[in-house]
């Protein structure tokens, strides 16, 4: 009697179990499917971006999963663009009427020659009105720029201007609508969080407009790189690094996170060999919509020049100074002016700059690199060391205007 009690109990018991996970269950499911539709209503309702949603959605219909790799490839996909245009190549070859008997002594000429490259690199469209990003090295040399949608279509384009040391350019393609990708929060990003880098690699030796989408994470944020490219003074600061593969050809395309946003504008890889190894690097999108607001709202990039004088902390200055050991970042040496923006800033000679937004300073060269970096009206938040306390300065940034 007892046994068939003990039985009775535990069938009921197992009974509530089952109602309790299936419950549990039930309501997972319901969180997950709100939680897919809100963020679904929180897209942009750009007819193109409503078309890309729904051709995501037509994708995902075949396959039960909700995948947000997807959703977010084919949303962006559609506003990346080859970029190409009209260069002068120069080449070399031998006059055949010395080639038998002079040559490789004499007879060795050049010939110039206006060519169509349809393939120099990637750019995304930010807007409706046919306005793109690109890296300034990928158009650098072309006279007559164009691009080359998706779809095949190709249009003429205009460079509208750039910012050689930022390495961000400003197009103008002859599409009005145009489909388009929004730009999102380059601050908001995390190490690990996913994204997807999207371009034409190799266009080249794989002459298809349709773009190539790679997956990878965040693999660091704020890199500094020391650019060799001394010619055209290019300042890499504050870089995402992510090991989503970055080929040649990819420069200029948009690293976008699982939303479907723009995050950064993919720019150049760190490879013995010249192919992706993992370590490639963007402008985080935040620096680039300084530049393309720059553009849009002067015309052009305005010129701007620091107002005051910075040093390193030389064993002379530290003693010159009284600067304890140890002490790392610049020393400002000059005020130019006493009604300029450094002087409204309330920096004063004998500051010890140790830090520039987020930027740690440690040498001249680091604040000087950093300024460069910037555009008129950015307000830079210093933290310098002044009679040995550390104190906080707002110094904003002004169009130089000549004397």
């Amino acid at each position: 009697m007892l046994s068939r009690k003990f039985a009775a109990g535990l069938i009921a018991l197992n009974l509530v179990l089952l109602v309790a996970v299936a419950s549990q269950h039930l309501r997972l499911m319901h969180m997950q499917s709100t939680e897919v539709s809100d963020r679904s209503a929180a897209w942009p309702s750009s007819p193109f971006l409503r078309a890309a949603n729904a051709r995501a959605a037509d994708i995902l219909a075949t396959n039960p999963a909700d995948n947000p790799i997807v959703r977010a490839a084919t949303r962006a996909s559609e506003a990346v663009v080859a970029v190409g245009g009209t260069i002068n190549r120069v080449t070399y070859y031998v006059d055949p009427f010395f080639e038998n008997f002079f040559w490789p002594h004499f007879g060795r000429a050049t010939r110039e020659q206006r060519i169509q490259v349809p393939f120099l690199g990637s750019g995304v469209l930010i807007d409706n009105r046919g306005h793109l990003v690109t890296n300034v090295h990928v158009i650098q040399e072309v006279e007559t720029p164009f691009v080359t949608l998706s779809d095949g279509r190709r249009v003429a384009a205009r460079v509208l201007d750039k910012d050689n040391r930022v390495d961000v350019a400003l197009l103008k393609a002859d599409l009005d609508p145009s489909p388009f990708v929004e730009m999102g929060d380059s601050d908001a990003l995390y190490p690990g969080e996913w994204v997807l880098a999207i371009g034409n690699p190799y266009g080249d030796a794989i002459p298809d407009p349709r773009p190539t989408v790679t997956l990878g994470v965040v693999s660091a944020l704020h890199r500094n790189y020391k650019a060799t490219d001394v010619e055209h003074e290019r300042i890499y600061l504050d870089m995402i690094q992510t090991d989503a593969a970055i080929n040649p050809g990819n420069s200029g395309g948009p690293l976008v996170n699982i939303q479907g946003q723009i995050v950064g504008l993919n720019t150049f890889i760190v490879s013995r060999t010249g192919g992706s190894v993992g370590i490639g690097f963007a402008i985080p999108i935040k620096r680039v919509k300084a530049v393309v607001n720059e553009i849009l709202k002067y015309g052009r990039v305005r010129n701007y020049a620091m107002d005051f004088e910075v040093v390193d902390i030389t064993p002379q200055v530290a003693r010159q100074l009284q600067i304890p050991p140890g002490q790392r970042g610049a020393v400002v040496v000059e005020i130019k002016g006493s009604r300029g923006p450094a002087a409204r800033a309330g920096l004063d000679v004998g500051d010890i700059i140790i830090q520039a937004d987020q930027l740690r300073v440690t040498t001249a060269n680091d604040l000087y690199n950093y300024f460069l970096s910037l555009h008129v009206g950015a307000v830079i938040e210093f933290t310098v060391i002044r009679d040995g306390k550390p104190r906080t300065l707002r110094y904003t940034i002004e169009e130089y205007r000549g004397k």
